[in-house]
């Protein structure tokens, strides 16, 4: 008999032999189906929280350094005038601006709603690199020589105007009004922005000069209370000099090294990196537990096929088959249980993690490498657990088969 035709009778009595136990089949495949649809939600659960973050603190810079004040600040918290200091006194610094953040209500043409107004200099559009999709960002002149004016994010004008041109048109912010200048291009955090420090919905914001937010110009009162002092570095290498540097340069002016958090989003990415290496850690544990659950209920399976199958072992030991092809029948039995349990459990782990994303709105995302790991991990359980019940059907004498009752 031709190779291919003894694999393809292999084939043929190893589906014959599992569909004669329809059910026992089906409970042993259940124990790797929900092993790997564990593993494939799980895994799609950590991917889609690291993207979630890598994007979002990308959207901070990762070469940037964040000056925060810590709670209300108090006397000795930032000020207006330390982001010129910082500028004029760190090294390798390449642009600097305070920001100062308050709820307003933003009115337009279609409708009013709740924003964040930031308080800004033209140099914040740089350090974010702010993408302006109509208009242009705020330039040194705005809030001087012309009137109020403002930059507002993608879903804000969405809100307001529709698919109308904002720019050029005025909008009502809180009780005032200004011009329209620019929108920016859609940077959605996917409405989770909070969850990073420092970090903010673009794109439900309305950009202003922060002479506008602040009750006096800051060339006149630079002692004014600001709530982030934003730093470009000029290179990444730099940026833990510079951090280290903030605190005691701050300290000297005015003693606001106790009113102050230094953010570094380089620190927040290799923290994330840390905490998603303990998360694998714990998932893997947890699906290998899983399939090692659902191996041994294989391994179990296949030995009562074994002993209630010894007779008709020993017809085909005597019709001529060797002790190999039993072994290979018996994990072929195996491997097909696992294999059909590995494609039934893809499938099952990818409806689950569309169930997650639309129920419980996280974020996930299913990887290719998942699903070879599942398919890779299906296949090495049938293997190992499939062996010793092949050597044991191979192993048995053809006349003590033949003669077992």
């Amino acid at each position: 008999m031709a190779v291919r035709d003894r694999y393809a009778e292999v084939f043929r009595i190893s589906l014959e032999a599992l569909g004669r136990y329809r059910l026992r089949t089906a409970l042993s495949t259940l124990g790797i189906v929900l092993g790997i649809a564990a593993v494939i939600a799980m895994l799609s659960v950590g991917e889609g929280a690291r993207r979630e973050v890598l994007q979002q603190v990308e959207q901070l810079g990762l070469d940037n350094v964040i000056v925060r004040t810590r709670g209300f600040g108090g006397d000795t918290g930032l000020r207006a005038e330390d982001a010129a200091l910082l500028r004029d006194l760190l090294p390798r610094v390449v642009a600097v601006s305070p920001l100062v953040e308050r709820r307003v209500v933003a009115s337009g043409p279609l409708s009013s709603r709740r924003a964040s107004g930031l308080g800004v200099t033209p140099a914040y559009g740089a350090i974010l690199e702010l993408d302006v999709d109509v208009g242009r960002f705020l330039a040194p002149l705005d809030g001087r020589a012309t009137g109020p004016v403002c930059v507002l994010g993608a879903r804000l004008r969405s809100a307001l105007f529709g698919y109308r041109d904002p720019v050029g048109a005025r909008v009502r912010i809180d009780r005032e009004w200004c011009e329209v200048i620019g929108v920016l291009a859609p940077r959605s955090t996917g409405g989770r922005a909070g969850r990073t420090a420092a970090a903010r919905d673009l794109d439900e914001v309305v950009i202003m000069p922060i002479g506008s937010t602040l009750p006096v110009s800051p060339s006149v009162a630079p002692g004014q209370r600001v709530d982030e002092v934003w730093i470009q570095v000029a290179g990444g290498d730099d940026v833990p000099s510079v951090a280290g540097s903030v605190a005691r340069t701050l300290a000297r002016a005015h003693g606001a090294a106790r009113e102050i958090d230094v953010v570094v989003p380089r620190d927040l990415l290799n923290q994330r990196v840390r905490t998603q290496r303990t998360f694998n850690v714990v998932v893997g544990s947890v699906a290998v537990l899983s399939l090692l659950v659902g191996g041994i209920g294989i391994m179990n399976t296949m030995l009562t096929s074994v002993l209630e199958r010894t007779q008709e072992i020993g017809l085909r030991r005597v019709v001529g088959a060797t002790g190999r092809d039993i072994g290979v029948q018996f994990l072929t039995e195996s491997l097909m249980v696992t294999m059909t349990g590995g494609m039934v459990g893809v499938a099952v782990g990818v409806v689950t993690s569309y169930a997650i994303t639309a129920y419980a709105a996280w974020s996930t995302s299913i990887s290719t490498s998942a699903v070879v790991l599942a398919f890779g991990v299906s296949a090495v359980v049938g293997m190992a657990f499939g062996i010793y019940p092949a050597l044991r059907a191979a192993g048995l004498q053809p006349v003590d088969a033949v003669r077992y009752e």
